[in-house]
């Protein structure tokens, strides 16, 4: 397929997005298989956390069969230069999104830990600084690759976001991309983590072009016993995860996002999932190949948290992947083994 197919298919897709009238299977979320680059553009400076992104990891993503990467950036911490963003963070997104697109990459730039505005909410002093960044992003990018997509906030979580507020403000931020962005795909997800459970009372704006996330990390003590940077908060598990129940849940809870999708008809992307690696290496790929086979037989798209963080798909010292991660994800039938 050439340069020009692919983009004609990825307009054909992003049209496909947005509300259907509940009627028939959802519409398909462009990226079907997806990696979050997390810990590297919203670390206060690329690197400080351990990983900074490479033309070779996207080279390496794309060569693998992947179609598409999630780019968790820290907007609100670069103010510079009398502006809300330092030119250099919006040069070097352009950069990564633009290598990405033309390796045939959708790309999803998403605002992370935005945490100021997170914990004082929606109706806080800092809701027009959010709306200001957002313009500026969405006029910085007009005229990307449309295989780019705007996330305007990532998790949003608390008692004063109310699914009535989200969405309100929801409204206003995609008010502000249209402005520049008329028809670029936007994706949208409910509140208390952007937990699956939360679909139940809330709705995006309406609109064309607007699709849904939601993150699943379930059970949380699972994925996330031993995680170093919880500290003495950290949670333990003591079994293995991977029973007739276990399965049987986590069946449930992706099926309950497949089914919300269909009746609203939207399309619905996991946008985070994953096992931190302080966790043995066979269970991590055990929970995550069960949540692939959840997704892709109920047609969701999906994107792995994350490439080479603190939920690594890619060994950063040996510059390769981490093979049984890989294999769940890509292969048809993977072998998983305990190590």
């Amino acid at each position: 397929m050439n340069r020009r197919e692919t983009l004609l298919g990825a307009a054909a897709a992003l049209a496909a997005c947005g509300p259907a009238g509940g009627q028939g299977p959802a519409p398909p979320f462009p990226m079907r298989r997806g990696v979050n680059l997390g810990n590297a553009l919203e670390a206060p400076n690329e690197g400080e956390w351990g990983y900074r992104i490479e033309d070779a990891h996207l080279r390496a993503i794309a060569d693998a069969g992947f179609d598409g990467v999630r780019l968790p950036v820290r907007w609100d911490a670069r103010p510079g230069g009398g502006t809300l963003i330092q030119r250099d963070l919006i040069n070097r997104v352009s950069e990564v999104a633009g290598k990405a697109a033309s390796l045939g990459l959708f790309v999803q730039i998403d605002m992370h830990h935005y945490d100021a505005f997170n914990d004082a909410g929606p109706d806080s002093e800092f809701r027009q600084r959010f709306l200001d960044i957002w313009r500026i992003i969405a006029e910085s990018y007009r005229y990307a690759s449309e295989r780019v997509f705007f996330e305007p906030l990532n998790e949003p979580n608390g008692a004063h976001w109310s699914a009535q507020a989200l969405r309100e403000l929801q409204a206003e931020v995609v008010g502000v991309i249209r402005e520049s962005n008329p028809e670029r795909l936007i994706v949208l997800g409910p509140g208390n983590w952007q937990n699956i459970d939360a679909l139940r009372d809330w709705r995006p704006p309406e609109g064309e072009n607007i699709a849904v996330s939601v993150h699943y990390y379930e059970p949380h003590a699972f994925t996330h016993q031993g995680a170093e940077w919880l500290g003495d908060d950290a949670p333990t598990f003591d079994r293995a995860w991977g029973n007739g129940d276990d399965l049987s849940q986590l069946r449930r809870h992706i099926g309950a996002a497949a089914s919300w999708a269909r009746q609203h008809g939207y399309a619905m992307q996991l946008g985070e999932f994953g096992v931190n690696r302080a966790v043995a290496l066979g269970q991590r790929a055990l929970w995550t190949r069960a949540v692939r086979d959840a997704c892709e037989a109920e047609g969701m798209g999906w994107c792995v948290w994350d490439f080479a963080g603190a939920f690594p798909i890619w060994d950063r010292e040996r510059g390769e992947w981490i093979e049984q991660m890989r294999s769940v994800l890509l292969d048809e039938q993977s072998w998983i083994h305990e190590s």
